[in-house]
């Protein structure tokens, strides 16, 4: 009953945020949480069942192995893609390491010897800005100085982090409905929230102008870097960027603590605990 109660939640809740009238576009609590509460609701509803075990009952009805096995077996599935996820961020982080430091601008960057333009923070709580060599003789001096405005602003929001989760979830539950386009939404108000916090160090023309000439010249290449790494500037729908930019629109971007209060019903599962009688 727990475990068919929380998938048709959740599977309700990912239905509606398909219909049209659902706006949760550019809006981070309504994204966040029909992304992430989802997902949240099975791992501690799966929990529940799991350390609640196979003996015993509940309000008289008796504990089924069957439940207990699919909890298991969804818990063991969320332990193996976590480790996948966690091995592919060492590789990653053991690459970073390889590369040479450079002081540009003020800042220690790591360099890719590569002509594909590229930048983005790698790492976890403290990551590190990564810039390829073909990006900064893409550039001029002002608008490399908006990228790293623009790459220092997802270090000061700890995206690499919060996105590293975020990704563990979106694997988690790719059957569930809608999970790529609230995926790429979410991709895209972090990208606008860096914009935002950016233009108030640099001039925002700057930012959509260097975003415009990188998009261009990577409009007809394949990423030949070594690792699969996510590029910011390939799909990174252009058109809603720039408008952001132009238009000043931070209001929609904007992100408060009190957005996911909703987080603490995903520990809802927890209070049947009481309810639970061992053999």
């Amino acid at each position: 009953m727990l475990i068919f109660s929380a998938l048709l939640i959740a599977y309700t809740i990912r239905s509606i945020s398909k219909i049209k009238r659902v706006k949760y576009q550019k809006k981070w609590g309504l994204s966040l949480f029909l992304f992430t509460f989802p997902p949240l609701l099975l791992l501690m509803t799966c929990l529940t069942v799991f350390l609640m075990g196979y003996h015993g009952e509940m309000w008289g009805i008796k504990a089924s192995k069957f439940s207990y096995y699919l909890a298991e077996s969804f818990l063991v599935f969320a332990v193996i893609t976590l480790i996948k996820i966690m091995w592919d961020f060492y590789k990653l982080s053991q690459l970073v390491k390889k590369y040479p430091l450079e002081n540009i601008d003020g800042q220690n960057i790591k360099i890719i010897e590569t002509s594909f333009p590229y930048a983005a923070q790698v790492g976890f709580w403290n990551s590190q800005l990564v810039v390829s060599r073909g990006l900064i003789k893409l550039l001029s001096i002002e608008h490399l100085q908006a990228v790293i405005a623009h790459e220092s602003a997802h270090k000061a929001h700890k995206d690499p982090f919060f996105f590293f989760w975020f990704s563990y979830l979106e694997r988690l539950t790719f059957w569930l409905p809608n999970n790529k386009n609230l995926w790429n939404n979410l991709l895209l108000l972090r990208e606008l929230r860096a914009d935002n916090t950016a233009s108030k160090t640099v001039d925002s023309l700057l930012i959509a102008e260097a975003l415009l000439t990188v998009t261009k010249a990577t409009i007809n290449q394949t990423n030949p870097l070594t690792f699969n790494w996510e590029c910011p500037f390939m799909n990174c729908r252009l058109e809603e960027r720039i408008d952001n930019l132009l238009t000043d629109s931070s209001q929609f971007t904007t992100f408060n603590w009190v957005q996911i209060i909703w987080l603490f019903l995903v520990f809802v599962p927890w209070i049947f605990f009481p309810f639970h009688s061992p053999c």
